[in-house]
Parts: C-alpha cells; structure tokens; sequence
C-alpha cells in the first residue's frame, strides 16, 4: 500500500471546512487507519492549511482539529480597534489570539516533528522570498513557523523576528501539494500518493478587463492569494500520475469571504464539505485503502 501526503491550501476560516470533510473521512467504517494523522505520512499547508496540517502532523486528529477551529474561529479573528485601523499599515486583526492558540497545541520546535512537514511562509527580506519551514529547521519554535504562514497581508501583521520579515504562504504557494512532492522526493520516498484539500474551493472566473494599479492589486489578493488555481495539481498529476493524486474542491456559485466567522457561513461552509464528502465518497475511499 502507497503511503498517504496530506496537503492543505490556504482560505483563512474556510479552513473548517476541509476539517469537517477530514471527520467525515475518519468516521467512515470503510476507512482503514484510526485517524488521518495516523494513517499520513507526511503534511504540507500554506496559511490556515498550515494550521491543520501542523496539528495533523502533532498527532491531533481531525475531530479534535475541527474543535479547534468552531471553538475559536470568532477570537482568531478579532479586530483592532478601530482607531488602530485608522493608522497606514494596520492590518485589520490582531494576531495575538491566534499566537496563543498555536503555542498551546504546538509546543516544541520543527525538529520535534516525526514526520515530514512543509510549511510555506513569504520570507520578506531574505536571500529568496520563498522559505519552507520543515523538520530541518530544528530550532525554530512549530508555532512561530505556522503563524509566519498565517500573515495575510491587510488581515494579519507581518511578523518580524530578529530582523527578519515574514508573511503569507500564499504570496508564493497557497497551493502547497508541489512543495510536498519536492519535499518527499527530496527525501527519497517514491511510493505514495496526495491527497489535497482546496480550502478556497472552486469558483468562477468572472473578472475582465483593465484594471488600475489598485484594482490588480485586489485581484491578485482575491484570485491568487486567497485562492489556489489548478496549475500545481496538474503539475503533480504529471509528476506522479493522476491515479496517485485526489484533489478535494467542492463547486461554489461565487466566493466566500476568508474572514467570515458568522455561524451561519461557518455553518455553510461545514454543509458544502459534507455534501462533497457524500459525492466523491467511493472514489475517496478506493484512494486511500488501495
């Protein structure tokens, strides 16, 4: 039997919904391994798919990761005050919930991690923008590598350490599946399959035309960096053989906002997972028991 990857895109609280399709998949009777944690081998997640995988990979699973997220997804997104806000710069939240949050389910450093994990951040003043936290990093703290993941420019701070500036994942990578495959075949395993979670989930193109500077400004926010496109999983598929690669992205008539923590959205974000899970059940599970 082929191990199993697990990649998370980003989609900051639509995170909750690949969680709830995660504990359907655990609940199942056909499903053969007690927990996705356990039956996985190795994890990657750009921003709040780097969240999931991160307490994946800790041995959490994905019932007590979808608790996580219902029981915290309204104080994770607490907003400044609004005379904070007023200032050029601010960012609509305050992290420092969140930062809570990660260093009391995440203790330890990277290195602690006995499985393959690889977390993407934008590393603003390095050697290349582009920076992969992973179990090479012994000394960095699991926490401060997923919150550097989880800075969405104009929701959350960029985090600045020692004079090093970090932000989103999702600047560079908000679909992480290609830096898992680069990852394990790094690593020299050679037989196992992805599965990937397309937090954003599928929506229609529908923008056109010329824009001004800010106008490309928020399209590339909106359609690129809160969203994942198709290119790295037809990559991978390439790669590994679209038999070895399953992509979860349930169809959506138009975009739900990433920070809407209202229970009714919560709520229908939770439903469209489900209803996906109950779609593509057979072939999923024919996937991961093969």
């Amino acid at each position: 039997m082929k191990t199993i990857a697990i990649s998370v895109n980003g989609g900051g609280a639509l995170g909750i919904g690949p969680l709830a399709f995660m504990c359907r998949l655990e609940s199942d009777p056909a499903f053969v391994g007690q927990t996705i944690s356990k039956r996985s081998s190795a994890f990657a997640g750009t921003s709040t798919g780097a969240i999931i995988a991160a307490c994946l990979a800790e041995g959490k699973s994905a019932h007590d990761t979808f608790e996580l997220y219902r029981n915290n997804l309204k104080s994770i997104f607490t907003k400044y005050p609004w005379y904070k806000r007023m200032s050029a710069g601010c960012p609509t939240y305050d992290n420092s919930n969140l930062k809570k949050i990660l260093q009391s389910v995440l203790p330890g450093c990277c290195g602690n991690w006995t499985k393959p994990i690889f977390i993407t951040t934008t590393f603003m003043n390095g050697p290349s923008v582009e920076k992969v936290w992973d179990r090479g990093d012994t000394d960095v703290p699991k926490w401060f590598a997923v919150l550097t993941s989880t800075a969405a420019p104009t929701y959350f701070d960029v985090i600045v350490d020692k004079g090093n500036s970090y932000c989103d994942g999702g600047m560079w990578c908000n679909d992480p599946i290609m830096t898992l495959q680069a990852g394990l075949e790094k690593a020299g395993l050679k037989k196992y399959k992805i599965l990937s979670f397309d937090t954003g989930m599928t929506v229609p193109n529908t923008d056109f035309g010329n824009k001004t500077l800010l106008g490309w400004g928020e399209y590339i926010m909106k359609n690129w960096v809160a969203r994942a496109g198709m290119s790295n999983y037809y990559e991978a598929c390439a790669n590994i053989g679209e038999d070895n690669v399953f992509r979860v992205s349930p169809s959506i008539s138009k975009p739900i906002d990433m920070d809407d923590t209202s229970d009714k959205t919560v709520q229908k974000v939770i439903d469209l997972w489900d209803a996906e899970y109950d779609k593509v059940k057979a072939k999923l599970l024919d996937f991961m028991n093969k």
